[in-house]
This record gives structure tokens, sequence and C-alpha cells, in this order.
């Protein structure tokens, strides 16, 4: 995958282990991947975190930094992680988007953010919204490349129907977070019920 290589190839030699090599180190090796006319690209890890789902990840997102509402500059790559029954092109098609229009606020992602609702996700979808969190379903050592400087934040996208995004919203992340620990929630399917 020659553009894959251009990314790590352009890290190679800055720091001891390049963000390709750190996705890779904890998710196996890329399958696929995709771009459009910008920087940012999709990879695609299958079977992560579990048999049957497939996580993608942003490259390219955290080459601008993103600043805080409290005005602290952070790097960020965005993750979602879905069946693996979902059309990839869709799925690569809305992080690349997305991914843009976080580029595009300069605004970083905060645990308990949502985005959206809007439209859906995918075609034909339930998901209407994303939430922002830690990728709890990975080793803990994962959630952030110490590479850069400042290092990466991975964002974990969950993936929300319409009354999920307003009920998180209303309560805010922790009530929520907790809900979503005693419910028995499918995070990967984008069509799963609110809770």
């Amino acid at each position: 995958m020659p553009w894959v290589q251009s990314i790590a190839g352009r890290e190679a030699g800055r720091m001891s282990e390049t963000l390709v090599q750190h996705l890779e180190k904890h998710l196996g090796r890329i399958a696929q991947g995709w771009a459009d006319t910008g920087d940012i690209q999709v990879v695609q890890f299958p079977n992560q975190p579990h048999r049957d789902v497939v996580t993608y990840s942003t490259l390219g997102l955290s080459s601008t930094p993103l600043l805080t509402p409290g005005g602290r500059t952070m790097r960020q790559e965005l993750l979602i992680s879905v069946g693996c029954t979902f059309e990839p092109k869709e799925i690569a098609s809305f992080l690349l988007t997305f991914a843009e229009h976080v580029r595009g606020q300069h605004g970083a992602l905060l645990r308990g953010d949502v985005v959206g609702p809007s439209e859906p996700l995918i075609p034909g979808a339930r998901s209407r919204a994303v939430y922002a969190s830690i990728p709890v379903f990975f080793e803990d050592d994962f959630a952030t490349y110490p590479g850069s400087s400042p290092p990466t934040v991975l964002v974990w996208l969950i993936p929300l129907p319409l009354e999920d995004a307003i009920l998180a919203k209303a309560h805010g992340w922790e009530a929520f977070e907790e809900m979503l620990e005693t419910a028995d929630v499918d995070f990967w399917d984008l069509n799963r019920l609110p809770i």
C-alpha cells in the first residue's frame, strides 16, 4: 500500500515507532485503506477488537494540531469499530468526511462530546450521531501514541441513534457512560435500538 508506506516513510527517522507501527502493534496489519483528495486517509483492521468487528482509523488528522476549550494544543486520530456486515467504503467515506469536519473546526474532540444528530452516518443506518470516548475495548497503552509532540490521542467514536444522542447531551458524559455500562449495548451495530 504505497500511500501507507509514504506516511511511514515520512515518520521514519523522526521517532522510534511510527503512528502506523503503533496502530499495527495493537490492531494487526492494515488490511485496506482509502484516501480522497486531502491528506487524511482511513485504514481498516479486521477482527478488532473482536471477531466479526472491523476497526477503522484515520491517518493524517494528527498532522494538524487541534485546540481544547482551555486553549491547550493536542493531536488526534479517530477510530470507529463496526460489525463486518457494514460496507467498508461507506464507513471509510463517513470517517474521511468526519475527520475533515473536525480539522475544519480546529477544535479537539473531548471525552463525552456528542456530534450530531444529523443525517445517518451511512445510508440507511439508524445511527445519526457519534459520541467521543476513550478506546476501552483495546489495551490501555493503545489510547495514546507518544511519538508525536504533543502525543496523539486516539478517539473512539461510538455511533449513536437519535435518542441516545439526545440522552447523552441531556445527562452529560458520566451519567451516559454509566448507562452504557449497565445496558446491553451492541457498540458495533449502526442499527441498534436506543438504550
